[in-house]
């Protein structure tokens, strides 16, 4: 986890026990006007650690993800208020799937995006019907990780971060 967290921009020495609640708070405290600060909470979860980071953006950075998957896989979920989402995954440094959950139901079926959630057993009909709740599915499926309101209640590992280091 000290990896992943230097990778965001933090300081592994610089942790702290957190819970959601705290993390956004301290998100919203940091100055508006400097978009490298950020607040992020994380957790080991078997092979994965859970990043969350509820006022910033970080983890849909493609270079990020590369780094984050290098020895692995990394899947990024992000969603904001305004229906902008992403869904990205990369394995052994590679980035292999983005696309936009709200439209995923509208993308042509022969893309290799539609075969790999379908793979992953969401079908496109959960597409239509709710798309955060079948990004949400999806997420799980692949990590066998669920990020429910008990999750965010507990204590995990917070940490205000800066601007991200340079690749």
């Amino acid at each position: 986890m000290p990896e992943c967290v230097r990778l965001f921009g933090g300081d592994p020495l610089q942790t702290r026990e957190a819970d959601f609640q705290d993390i956004y708070e301290e998100g919203y405290d940091l100055d508006p006007d400097d978009p490298s600060d950020g607040a992020i909470l994380l957790d080991q979860q078997g092979d994965w650690v859970v990043v969350v980071e509820p006022t910033s953006y970080r983890g849909i950075s493609s270079a990020l993800l590369q780094q984050l998957s290098l020895n692995g896989a990394a899947l990024s979920v992000s969603w904001t208020v305004n229906v902008d989402a992403y869904v990205k995954w990369a394995e052994h440094g590679h980035v292999l799937h983005i696309f936009e959950p709200p439209a995923l139901d509208t993308v042509n079926p022969e893309k290799a995006e539609v075969g790999w959630v379908v793979d992953h057993g969401v079908d496109l009909n959960a597409w239509d019907q709710n798309w955060l709740a079948a990004t949400l599915t999806l997420a799980e499926k692949i990590t066998s990780v669920r990020l429910d309101r008990a999750w965010t209640e507990r204590p995990h590992v917070g940490v205000t971060v800066g601007p991200m280091p340079s690749a």
